[in-house]
């Protein structure tokens, strides 16, 4: 068999594994095989037959309009995908991560326990995506590569055009990395490790993806979800968007700041977050604690408003509309880890344990929602 560092080094066709065929999955899944490099195979339920019959078309600024695109394979069930003498060099996951409705062990179990899988590429948003998948498959020295994305793609209603506008940024790591700057440094990344690393970059390089590599990935993970844990939270709450806070009076401002003090601090008493360090897409070096405070109220409030003022309608965080649409959403690990984080470095948080507690009741009557409409039982995300 034919190791995945042997295969990044000569330039042999690899075999990847998606879960999560959607508008990132797709994208991705576009350049990984624009790169001539890698075969994906693409588990679909919902868009299956969608993607076997007609392909969708790819609506991009970088490489104009694909129609009719469909990856190398397409599959219903992971039993599919594993049949027959496979092995995928990669398994891609562009779900969303949902450890309190759908575990990612649980998620892909079967090809956890097949042997098929060569390591892991998760392309998930929050913070601590990786763990549950690590303490399930640490045992089989199986690498997983984390992920963080910056771009602007979206699906039309029936999901036949992908529209991908803008630029693209990824940041990878090995997960677990190495740990906080301050800390004494005892982690060491294998041969395997690395050399997976290599494959996934190499590939999508030559697929012209914009990528950047990171040793400590937990840190790149927190400083993106600090506008996405800040932001998400309150428009799932109040179903405003940030220009509405504009004209707050300064008392009014106040709880909302402290909020946004406790996730930044929590990220900084962790050593997560530290002057100096790149900050991602752009890679500037982040300001102070104070400094990313006031960013992250200020530009995106800013932002927001300028937009409105243009009759353009702000931006609606991914999780306002998942609360809309009635649908789960990505509560453990854009707002729950950012209080765990908190709490195991003794930094009491009240206005993000209570912002927390709030948002599981909202969890907690989508979930009870969902298993009435279905007769008694949840059914998890496509």
């Amino acid at each position: 068999m034919v190791t995945t560092s042997e295969a990044s080094s000569n330039g042999e066709v690899v075999d990847i594994l998606l879960i999560g065929l959607g508008s990132i999955g797709s994208v991705y899944a576009y350049m990984l095989e624009k790169s001539g490099r890698v075969r994906v195979t693409a588990v679909a339920r919902s868009n299956y037959d969608l993607y076997t019959k007609s392909g969708v078309t790819l609506d991009t600024d970088r490489f104009g309009k694909i129609t009719g695109w469909r990856p190398y394979r397409v599959v219903k069930t992971q039993a599919e995908a594993l049949e027959g003498n496979v092995h995928y060099a990669l398994c891609m996951i562009c779900t969303k991560c949902l450890p309190d409705v759908l575990p990612t062990p649980t998620l892909v179990g079967d090809l956890i326990h097949s042997g098929k899988i060569g390591a892991w590429a998760l392309l998930q948003n929050g913070l601590g995506v990786e763990e549950d998948l690590y303490q399930a498959v640490k045992h089989l020295d199986t690498p997983i590569i984390s992920n963080c994305i910056w771009i602007g793609v979206m699906t039309n209603p029936d999901g036949s055009i992908v529209s991908w506008k803008g630029q693209d940024a990824m940041v990878a790591g090995i997960y677990p990395p190495k740990k906080p700057m301050q800390e004494e440094q005892t982690r060491v990344f294998s041969a395997k490790e690395s050399g997976v690393l290599d494959l996934w970059v190499d590939a999508l390089t030559a697929g012209e993806a914009k990528i950047k590599v990171d040793e400590r990935i937990d840190g790149v993970r927190f400083s993106k979800n600090v506008w996405n844990c800040v932001w998400s939270s309150i428009q799932g709450l109040t179903r405003a968007t940030p220009n509405y806070f504009a004209h707050h009076s300064a008392a009014e401002q106040a709880p909302l700041r402290a909020f946004i003090r406790e996730i930044v601090e929590t990220g900084f008493r962790a050593g997560l977050l530290r002057e100096g360090m790149p900050l991602y897409p752009a890679g500037t070096p982040m300001g102070s604690s104070a400094e990313v405070q006031r960013a992250a109220w200020d530009s995106i409030v800013n932002m927001s408003l300028e937009k409105a003022k243009q009759g353009i309608p702000p931006h609606r965080m991914s999780l306002l509309i998942d609360v809309e649409m009635g649908r789960p959403f990505e509560l453990e690990v854009i707002t729950g880890a950012v209080a765990k984080v908190a709490k195991s470095h003794g930094y009491e948080t009240p206005f993000l344990d209570f912002t927390y507690s709030l948002l599981k009741g909202v969890q907690n009557n989508i979930i009870d929602a969902q298993k009435k409409k279905n007769g008694g039982s949840f059914v998890p995300p496509a």
